[in-house]
């Protein structure tokens, strides 16, 4: 199993990507309209997207793939690696954007955009997440 730190943030990952759920079922008027669902769905999207990249990094770190100090550097290389399949990179290659945004971007932070991502990518997010953990599980039994 992997370390406890790395449990507890997958763990509220999926947490994260259930609250995010209930958020993107809401319609656009009401998220747009609602400042308490906007800064929930960013603080929950952060959560997802940090566990997501830590995976990254514990992986790459395991496996000595690591080409870089950056989250670009750790998603390419896990996709490198051959440990993203093809349907999901696009996605992976977007997360470290995303979370520099979510992270650094507060006043520039389009709403149209992040909702569009809740209602189109949430499930290709969950199925990285799953992926990463599934190997993280591998490489620390």
């Amino acid at each position: 199993m992997p370390s406890p730190g790395i449990v507890a943030r997958v763990t509220r990952a999926r947490r994260s990507l259930e609250k995010l759920r209930w958020i993107a079922s809401r319609p656009y008027e009401e998220y747009m309209s609602d400042e308490d669902l906007r800064v929930l769905a960013e603080r929950y999207l952060h959560i997802l997207l940090e566990a997501i990249l830590d995976l990254a990094a514990f992986i790459a770190a395991l496996r000595g793939i690591a080409r870089g100090p950056t989250y670009r550097d750790v998603v390419e290389a896990v996709i490198s690696a051959g440990l993203i399949p093809q349907e999901l990179q696009g996605v992976a290659k977007s997360i470290p954007g995303m979370r520099n945004i979510l992270v650094h971007g507060y006043a520039e932070i389009r709403h149209d955009i992040l909702y569009e991502t809740l209602r189109s990518d949430l499930e290709a997010l969950r199925r990285l997440l799953l992926v990463l953990w599934e190997e993280a599980e591998k490489l620390d039994p």
